[in-house]
């Protein structure tokens, strides 16, 4: 499994901390995969365990006194390498499993996401970050895949968030 930006190095240590942080009801890309999970909840819980917001309000309301108001919008694509799988299972099926210790599954995730800043209704700003996943299995180990992929999007949104989180400066 390998996660781009590995999340250990995204570096939090300069993040500016609001006390109200405002977060809008976000629109979702026009490609997004359910395994995924909400995004949005991810990144209230991303502000707020990271310390970057003591409270969060979302939806945001027009009249809550915010700090600083984020719109967020995110976006998660998979490839699942469905040509290149299903020709690796036929041969390795049609082999009667002898090519299986050399034939790797391939599956990759990129997220995407990125937060316009406004602060007392005037726009501030834009920040985006994008998070790589890949994870490879061997055939007769695909009931991991559940798993894997789990572990796998679970660190690739931290990165996400923690990335869009530390270059919100306003």
């Amino acid at each position: 499994m390998t996660i781009k930006p590995d999340p250990q190095s995204v570096g939090l240590s300069n993040i500016t901390k609001y006390e109200n942080v405002g977060l809008s009801q976000s629109s979702t890309g026009v490609a997004n995969y359910a395994p995924a999970g909400n995004m949005t909840d991810g990144m209230v819980a991303a502000m707020k365990s990271t310390g970057f917001a003591k409270n969060v309000l979302y939806p945001v309301r027009p009249d809550d006194k915010t700090d600083i108001t984020l719109d967020t919008e995110f976006t998660v694509k998979n490839d699942m390498h469905t040509g290149a799988n299903g020709t690796k299972a036929f041969f390795t099926g049609f082999t009667f499993f002898l090519l299986e210790p050399i034939m790797w599954y391939n599956y990759d995730y990129i997220l995407e996401g990125k937060a316009i800043v406004t602060k007392k209704g005037q726009r501030m700003g834009e920040v985006s970050a994008r998070s790589d996943a890949s994870i490879s299995m061997k055939f007769l180990s695909t009931g991991d895949a559940q798993s894997l992929e789990a572990e796998a999007l679970t660190k690739a949104k931290k990165s996400l968030y923690e990335q869009l989180l530390r270059d919100i400066h306003y």
